[in-house]
């Protein structure tokens, strides 16, 4: 299995028509920061936001940032079933 440093992107799909999908997207995005993130639009009700490394001396706190994305993504997840 790769690690988060392996990887050049990490993609995270959201649904804007959840209004807690909306407000996470936002809130990645401002925690990871508006110049490592991109944001792709897939449909009128879906986005992908990309986040990128800003380089070998901010992985450190790369990896807190992911996993405050990827940990609050499992809890929507788990509220939306």
């Amino acid at each position: 299995m790769s690690e988060w440093h392996d990887l050049p992107n990490l993609l995270v799909a959201y649904d804007l028509r959840d209004p807690d999908q909306w407000q996470a997207a936002h809130r990645h995005r401002a925690l990871w920061g508006k110049l490592y993130t991109d944001i792709h639009a897939l449909d009128y009700d879906h986005i992908a936001l990309v986040f990128r490394s800003a380089g070998e001396r901010w992985r450190p706190w790369e990896l807190v940032r992911l996993s405050r994305i990827l940990d609050e993504d499992l809890e929507l997840e788990a509220r939306a079933a």
